[in-house]
């Protein structure tokens, strides 16, 4: 949804026949499904081209994957709310601001993108004090070391993504998402293999793909953002202008979405190192059922993207019943399509293993994660979409201090608990995760019910 304008009156407005609609939130959240869905295959592209190579690689691409994850997510949450300040900004009908606010997230980010484009070195260190298989680390070094390189990159391009979300533009990202990730396939076959005469790179191969197609992802987004369309409308090719203030705000509001999502990757993280300790098969199969579950939270988190937005933006408008319609239009969507898909984990767990490695090991193990995994979809959906719906409202501290608890407090310690009386990582593992994600959805959801988060002051007053 973007802000229509009233032709009579010249004012603008995001009030219209579908506002607070699930036919509303579909139409946002449609395109972001799709975009998540192909990023994710890009994910399970690189995971499937690489499983060709070996085992051992294919580990090193999924741990190095989970890693850089976990690098890069405190600043991308920290970037992504300038969701949150751009929806309001344009439901109040500040339609200046909404430019002021991008400039302010890019300094508030870019400076640590810089820094952590330095982090290749810890690579090592951090692997050999984790116990990683040897076999597996120089792999994940490779990757991940080329990733890092190209920081300001992925957190560039993840500002831009935030602003388009904001204006109710998710078709954007999507045609990006998707015109990037066909890239990435061709050219990570192209460089593993060595078509076309090049020389075979194994899994740098993979990694200078995937750097190729994000660099190119962002100057799409800077095209698209300076085009004459968002000049029009934002002044986007004006002379750039900020306030400290504005950058204060954005960090102070901010930097809790970015420490929830660094607890919750650092916890599986640590799940995935704990894994490696066991041997390759356990990281592979560990590897797989990460790719396969991406496949049912990322449309959740697309539903909670899009009520985030509707949601910053009636309550800009001053319309908290519209954002609280919206907000349960989302609950319900996730509740479906993620219970839905924990029906198909369930029942085809050993052939989605077996696709992408059909090592008996591999599949045996594999199949008991996603047995577990398939328990805590619905939950995942209820936290997942309630996260989205607080981040709309600027409500973002209640989200880290139940994160913090839950991921660090619980489902870290059972991790080797239940892994030590399993006798086995992955499935002590994800048990643990069946036992936190659980508790996490039911916590997150009774807060939606009893918190009045429709009522607290904006982020940015209508």
């Amino acid at each position: 949804m973007t802000a229509e304008k009233n032709m009579t009156s010249g004012e603008v407005s995001v009030i219209n026949d579908r506002s607070g609609t699930g036919r509303e939130l579909a139409m946002l959240a449609v395109p972001l499904i799709i975009s998540f869905v192909s990023q994710s295959i890009m994910g399970v592209v690189d995971i499937f081209i690489i499983g060709k190579v070996g085992t051992a690689e294919q580990g090193g691409v999924g741990l190095g994957m989970g890693l850089f994850w976990g690098f890069e997510c405190t600043f991308a949450g920290l970037a992504s709310v300038l969701t949150t300040f751009t929806a309001q900004s344009v439901g109040a009908g500040k339609i200046a601001d909404v430019r002021r606010w991008l400039i302010a997230v890019l300094i508030a980010v870019l400076p640590f993108a810089v820094l952590l484009a330095f982090a290749a070195p810890l690579l090592g260190p951090i692997l050999e004090l984790a116990h990683t298989d040897a076999s597996i680390r120089p792999h994940v070094i490779t990757y991940l070391g080329m990733l890092l390189l190209c920081m300001p990159f992925f957190l560039g391009g993840f500002v831009f993504i935030s602003f388009f979300r904001g204006i109710g533009d998710t078709v954007t990202p999507m045609v990006v998402a998707i015109v990037s990730n066909i890239l990435n396939a061709c050219l990570g076959i192209t460089f593993v293999f060595g078509l076309f005469g090049i020389t075979p790179m194994g899994v740098r191969g993979v990694a200078l793909a995937t750097v190729i197609s994000v660099i190119f992802s962002v100057v799409l987004f800077v095209l698209k953002y300076l085009s004459n369309g968002l000049h029009a409308k934002y002044e986007t090719r004006a002379k750039p202008i900020f306030f400290v203030a504005d950058i204060l705000r954005v960090m102070r509001v901010g930097f809790p979405i970015g420490a929830s999502w660094l607890l919750e990757n650092l916890a599986f993280n640590i799940l995935t190192i704990y894994v490696a300790t066991y041997d390759p098969e356990s990281l592979a199969a560990n590897t797989i059922v990460f790719q396969l579950i991406s496949f049912s939270f990322l449309p959740a988190v697309a539903l909670s993207i899009a009520a985030s937005t509707l949601v910053g933006q009636y309550l800009g408008a001053g319309r908290r019943d519209l954002a609280r319609n919206s907000a349960r239009a989302s609950i319900r969507f996730a509740v479906l399509f993620m219970g839905t898909v924990g029906i198909c984990f369930l029942t085809f767990r050993h052939p989605l293993i077996a696709f992408f490695n059909a090592d008996p090991k591999v599949v045996e193990l594999g199949g008991k994660a996603l047995l577990l995994a398939a328990g805590f979809q619905i939950f995942d959906a209820l936290g997942i979409t309630v996260d989205g719906i607080f981040r709309g409202a600027g409500y973002t501290l209640f989200p880290m201090v139940v994160r913090l608890v839950v991921m660090w407090v619980i489902f870290v310690p059972l991790i080797f608990i239940l892994g030590s009386y399993t006798g086995s990582g992955i499935t002590g593992g994800w048990t643990a995760a069946l036992v936190a994600i659980f508790l996490q959805g039911v916590i997150m959801f009774a807060a939606y019910r009893v918190v009045k988060w429709y009522d607290r002051k904006l982020v940015i007053g209508g």
